[in-house]
């Protein structure tokens, strides 16, 4: 028998209107990966006010199953992170966040993980005070994610010719290929992405240290640069899609 009432480990990413003037929260949480909820209630209820983009906690839902739909009845939000609202750049981070984990199904199965890796992303940009901290740990979060998915590209190898790839000789990105080449298939190849030493070492020691320590690597300008290019087009491979927040023109590009 399918039980009525579902707890969550949650955080808000989305809020619609319904047709009805109801409200639709989209979770991504630990249990289920993404979750609509319906939020009743008038615009000055306690649940409704609870229940806005990047609240995190425990959600309370309850199963109708005469309509097949769930309803909040209550959040015990720990965090809503308010600091991503006092800077723009922090804002349109987080929504970044938001949006690939709406495009990609929450991750599509290590529902704790990516929601760990979320929370601590956002944790980290509402606390930020620097523009080029809170692009790193936008990047950090999407490098990561994408290996979380299990669609993130060696950066050890050559796809190519299977070489190691090694730092300190450099290498390339092809985007059409989506994957790392060594000096040499990268100078034989169209649409590649020049890669410097430090950007090498910081894709491989992020994915060995994780996303705490990897926040302290110290990135020069120039290497940030060609890092925003690179992940920012990964990201846009694993949402199979645009996103709105990379467009041009945004606080992110």
């Amino acid at each position: 028998m399918t039980a009525r009432n579902l707890v969550y480990e949650a955080l808000a990413l989305r809020a619609r209107e319904s047709p009805g003037g109801s409200r639709i929260l989209t979770l991504m949480t630990a249990e289920a990966g993404l979750v609509d909820v319906f939020v009743f209630g008038g615009p000055k209820s306690r649940l409704r006010s609870l229940a806005s983009p990047y609240a995190s906690g425990r959600a309370f839902a309850y199963l109708d199953p005469v309509k097949d739909f769930q309803k909040l009845s209550d959040f015990e939000v720990r965090d809503s992170f308010p600091g991503l609202r006092d800077e723009l750049g922090r804002l349109w981070a987080a929504g970044c966040v938001a949006e690939l984990l709406l495009k990609t199904s929450g991750g599509g199965g290590d529902y704790p993980l990516v929601l760990e890796l979320a929370l601590g992303c956002l944790g980290a940009l509402d606390t930020e005070s620097a523009a080029s901290s809170s692009t790193i740990s936008l990047l950090l979060f999407i490098w990561l994610f994408v290996e979380l998915l299990g669609i993130g590209p060696d950066p050890s190898a050559c796809s190519s010719c299977g070489r190691e790839l090694r730092p300190s000789l450099g290498g390339g990105y092809s985007f059409a290929l989506e994957s790392f080449l060594c000096p040499s298939c990268a100078a034989r190849s169209e649409r590649v992405l020049e890669l410097s030493t430090g950007v090498l070492r910081w894709l491989t020691r992020s994915l060995e240290l994780g996303f705490d320590a990897a926040r302290k690597l110290v990135v020069l300008p120039e290497t940030l640069e060609i890092l925003k290019t690179l992940i920012f087009g990964i990201a846009q491979s694993a949402a199979e899609s645009p996103l709105a927040s990379l467009k041009p023109g945004s606080a992110l590009s």
